[in-house]
């Protein structure tokens, strides 16, 4: 699971630590490891996904290894090619469906926070002229929004809006460790609360913090082992 959200003068991404790969020979889903690090820094801030491990990756790779300047990166470029690899390689197309890829970006003035789902690479629409397009898209997380990303929503969502209804400014904070605390201890019930009903999620997950004025970083690993779920090696269908 990763929560992403817009605080007004910084941006916060919090993802879990567990790994999911497709086995290629049933098609399923399974746990691989609970030390996974989803959040990957790159030039211009994170990039984080939540989904088939391999094929995020994959696609946090080519960020990674973005230069600035005289590189162009294209993401959308780029998801179409892992998609092409990871369908060739035997992976059923629906669990890369249910795929999303978030990133921040410092663009020299600002931070801003974005996803990209992945369903909608698989959408074809049939134009007037009889050509099939796919239109995949990127959102813009804006101020005071949160965006939740996971196999599985909770049925009660009580936890996750009473997080947005609380939503604070680093500004607001006396100073940056009481407003670390103030969202590590929220985090942590979201994480164990979802982890209870979610099999693919750990409680503990790693928290990063984007200042939008200027682009500077932190990135903290949050044990959490109330209600901790045990690794178990089990095979879960993605429908």
């Amino acid at each position: 699971m990763i929560v992403s959200a817009h605080l007004g003068d910084c941006i916060l991404i919090a993802a879990d630590k567990r790994a999911m790969e497709c086995n290629l020979e049933t098609g399923l889903m399974h746990i691989s490891h609970d030390e996974e690090q989803k959040i990957r820094l790159w030039s211009l801030g994170a990039v984080a996904g939540t989904g088939e491990t391999i094929f995020l990756n994959r696609i946090m790779d080519h960020f990674s290894e973005f230069r600035g300047e005289k590189q162009k990166l294209n993401q959308m470029d780029v998801i179409y090619e892992e998609i092409e690899k990871r369908l060739l390689e035997g992976v059923p197309k629906e669990v890369l469906m249910n795929n999303t890829l978030i990133f921040s970006m410092f663009d020299g003035a600002k931070s801003r926070l974005y996803t990209i789902p992945i369903e909608p690479f698989f959408k074809e629409i049939k134009r007037k002229n009889g050509i099939q397009v796919i239109r995949p898209y990127l959102h813009e997380i804006h101020p005071w929004i949160i965006d939740v990303t996971c196999f599985s929503l909770p049925p009660d969502m009580i936890n996750l809006q009473n997080f947005q209804r609380n939503l604070k400014s680093l500004s607001s904070f006396e100073n940056e460790l009481t407003f670390l605390k103030y969202y590590t201890e929220q985090l942590k019930q979201v994480f164990a609360v979802q982890a209870s009903i979610d099999p693919s999620i750990t409680t503990s997950f790693d928290l990063y913090i984007q200042i939008c004025s200027t682009g500077h970083s932190l990135v903290l690993h949050i044990e959490n082992p109330v209600l901790s779920a045990p690794l178990k090696k089990k095979k879960m269908e993605i429908k």
